[in-house]
């Protein structure tokens, strides 16, 4: 059956969703660093999360519930493609819904629920660490599927979803690794939490904006 042109145009407009979804998972990490510094706020901070207490917090609560809602909205080719994006979209809210501790040496009730800081801070944690493994799951085994025979695009495509796949998972087990065990030692002079999670959305920005076909696009999409 040929594709119509309303068909083309509705191809087209979900490759720019994805498009933008992956700029914005690129971009997020550099705005809110260099967003807050111009308040004088410290370049950096522990964590991205930490910027929800600086001046850019409507920009950062704004583009994750962007990038949730649209997961949640995304449709995909099969059951399980939907199961994904709707849970790490929902796992995304959850990020946003519950921020991370203020660190400032009492407790503080934070987010819409004004749940204590000490404990909102976990269920934070929480929801990051499988918003990121949902992630990486959709970018290794489902953006990686095709039928028939893959064109050299698709293969090419393939070895960049795994490999930001990959990196999302490294950085996950790296950061529990620090949370647990690392916390009080030099590494923590390095922002560990705050590099890994951005190596992470860059990376799930990357796997997007190459899903959107930005880069190694197929000889038949438009």
């Amino acid at each position: 059956m040929k594709s119509t042109s309303t068909d083309t145009n509705l191809i087209i407009s979900y490759l720019a969703m994805r498009r933008m979804i992956g700029m914005l998972g690129i971009g997020l990490p550099f705005v809110v660093i260099l967003g807050s510094s111009i308040h004088g706020e410290p370049v950096l901070l522990g964590s991205l999360s930490s910027y929800y207490y600086t001046n850019v917090r409507d920009f950062f609560v704004g583009v994750l519930c962007g990038v949730a809602l649209f997961l949640i909205s995304y449709k995909g080719y099969e059951t399980i493609d939907n199961i994904i994006t709707k849970a790490s979209g929902g796992f995304l809210l959850g990020v946003v819904a519950f921020p991370t501790s203020m660190f400032s040496g009492t407790v503080v009730r934070v987010g819409i629920f004004l749940i204590p800081d000490n404990v909102s801070q976990y269920l934070h944690l929480t929801f990051s660490i499988l918003f990121l493994l949902l992630l990486a799951f959709n970018s290794m085994y489902l953006f990686t599927r095709h039928g028939g025979h893959p064109s050299r695009e698709k293969k090419i495509r393939n070895i960049v979803y795994r490999v930001c796949g990959v990196v999302m998972v490294s950085s996950v087990v790296c950061m529990v690794i620090y949370i647990a065990f690392l916390t009080d030692t030099f590494v923590s002079n390095f922002y560990p939490v705050l590099m890994l999670e951005s190596i992470a959305l860059i990376s799930f920005g990357v796997s997007w904006l190459v899903k959107g076909h930005t880069l190694f696009r197929d000889k038949n999409i438009g």
